[in-house]
């Protein structure tokens, strides 16, 4: 059963085994693989209640409705990264593009080395991925639905060598509309309101909208619930209060809302590491100007990969999107800007993230809202300019007539010297345009609880009972887009909740 704030005229007190924070990919994993089994669980999500029917290409009413302040989440540094989170039924899962990575092996065998994680193992992890990508029905995009700006992107891989092809997303039945970022109006996209809490609700989990949690209830050094506000619609003032008891409590809030509730709480912060160790995967966009019609808002906007560059910290994954948001990041201004944007259905745009070794911070700000700082390392800044060249490249290679690579002073480049031009040059983070979609990190888990903030399995070290299972617990940045791999953790920490903790 799903609840909306707006079904209560009086304050809600809850009792269940397990209560979940957090609707995104994290939570509603753990909600339906404990649900099933027969516990009861009661899942909290701040923002609304969403339907396929709700979604629009508008982006503004989009941002307004389904993400958290309206998308305007910034990570303070030079340059300052925004990063937009979702804050709706399904959280960012919603509103992203649905691109699926299981972590890479050498990145657990990494954790497995250098922070003791023992039980995640490739080969232990595996079984976990499958039963995710079953549920969520990942598929490779086919070529019916790619569009002519993933062809154009793949072109000119093919024709450098590079190593690439479609990317693999949780979708059924996929139209390629092209607005997946805006929430998707067919369903095809997969997100958990419509895979893992349908089935949680099925077996008997309640869930309820517009709920904003600001206590977790401790008593003799374990979780015994939360306590919160129901929130307006329109305003997003308290209008009611609730609590919920619980034997478990289980924090899915996002690598930024997590610590940040935690930070409120004062608790779980022995080790001094609630907060910190931020990663947010920075990434850029490159446009280019072809002869050919692109027509890019046509098929999956984040339809492919090329992964040649993955030892160096840097990945290639294709964006594209409609024209009131790619004019501003287009060069110049007034009438310069405008004629390019007349040019729009020759534009084609991939998109490149790092690997960053930067780490920010999130603390408690004013009125209890998160301080995020991140200030970006000149390794990071380099790994950002091979980005933007390796892309340029590509599209040079695809034919492009001119590239865009949102360096302030090189607008525009008319050939592939200028990348060599690019790479040679001093350039500074201020001088680069930065945008990220992936926070981790700043609750990690390791097998050392002087410096990490959760255990293998994501309980906390000092409050039992206390589990973190979301992107918040990766112990350094994936390289990858995150969403499957906070699903297959979440799945085996709730395997280890039933077995340790609710069995019996």
């Amino acid at each position: 059963m799903i609840y909306e704030g707006k079904d209560f005229s009086a304050d809600v007190q809850e009792s269940a085994e397990v209560v979940v924070i957090g609707s995104g990919a994290g939570g509603p994993v753990v909600a339906k693989e404990l649900a099933e089994q027969g516990h009861s669980v009661v899942m909290l999500e701040e923002g609304p209640k969403v339907e396929t029917k709700d979604f629009t290409p508008d982006p503004f009413r989009a941002f307004r409705r389904f993400y958290r302040d309206g998308g305007t989440t910034m990570a303070l540094g030079r340059p300052a990264v925004p990063f937009p989170l979702g804050r709706c039924l399904g959280g960012t899962t919603t509103v992203n593009s649905g691109t699926c990575f299981r972590t890479p092996d050498k990145i657990l065998r990494k954790w497995r080395r250098e922070f003791g994680l023992e039980g995640i193992e490739p080969e232990k992890m595996r079984p976990y991925f499958e039963r995710v990508e079953k549920i969520i029905d990942a598929n490779p995009v086919t070529p019916e639905i790619m569009g002519r700006n993933g062809e154009i992107v793949l072109r000119g891989a093919k024709q450098l060598g590079y190593s690439s092809g479609p990317l693999t997303r949780n979708t059924r039945g996929c139209r390629g509309c092209g607005v997946c970022t805006l929430g998707c109006p067919s369903g095809g996209k997969r997100a958990t309101f419509l895979n893992y809490i349908p089935r949680a609700s099925h077996f008997g989990a309640k869930v309820y909208c517009d709920l904003r949690v600001s206590k977790l209830l401790v008593k003799n050094g374990a979780a015994v619930g939360v306590e919160g506000a129901i929130l307006d619609r329109n305003s997003g003032k308290p209008r009611l209060k609730f609590s919920v008891s619980a034997k478990l409590v289980v924090l899915a809030a996002g690598a930024i809302y997590s610590p940040l509730l935690l930070l409120k709480n004062k608790l779980a912060n022995g080790s001094g590491q609630v907060g910190k160790n931020l990663r947010l995967h920075p990434g850029i966009r490159v446009c280019a100007l072809m002869d050919e019609v692109v027509d890019g808002w046509r098929g999956v906007p984040q339809a492919v990969f090329v992964d040649e560059f993955a030892d160096e910290g840097v990945m290639l994954e294709g964006v594209f999107v409609g024209p009131v948001l790619t004019g501003p990041v287009l060069p110049y201004f007034g009438e310069k800007n405008k004629e390019l944007m007349f040019k729009y259905k020759n534009l084609a745009a991939h998109g490149a993230m790092i690997f960053d070794e930067t780490r920010g911070r999130v603390r408690l700000g004013l009125r209890g809202r998160p301080l995020i700082t991140y200030q970006m390392i000149p390794e990071d800044v380099k790994k950002g300019v091979k980005a933007i060249a390796y892309t340029a490249e590509i599209f040079f290679a695809a034919g492009a007539k001119k590239v865009y690579p949102t360096v302030t002073w090189m607008p525009e480049m008319t050939s592939p010297r200028q990348v060599r031009e690019l790479l040679s040059g001093r350039v500074k983070g201020a001088d680069l345009e930065f945008m990220a979609f992936h926070p981790m990190g700043t609750c990690r888990m390791g097998a050392d609880r002087r410096d990490s903030v959760v255990d293998p399995y994501g309980e906390s070290w000092e409050v039992k009972n206390l589990f973190v299972c979301d992107a918040s617990i990766f112990p350094s940045c994936l390289g990858v887009n995150p969403m499957e791999s906070i699903m297959a953790f979440a799945n085996r920490s709730a395997d280890y909740m039933q077995e340790m903790k609710l069995k019996g």
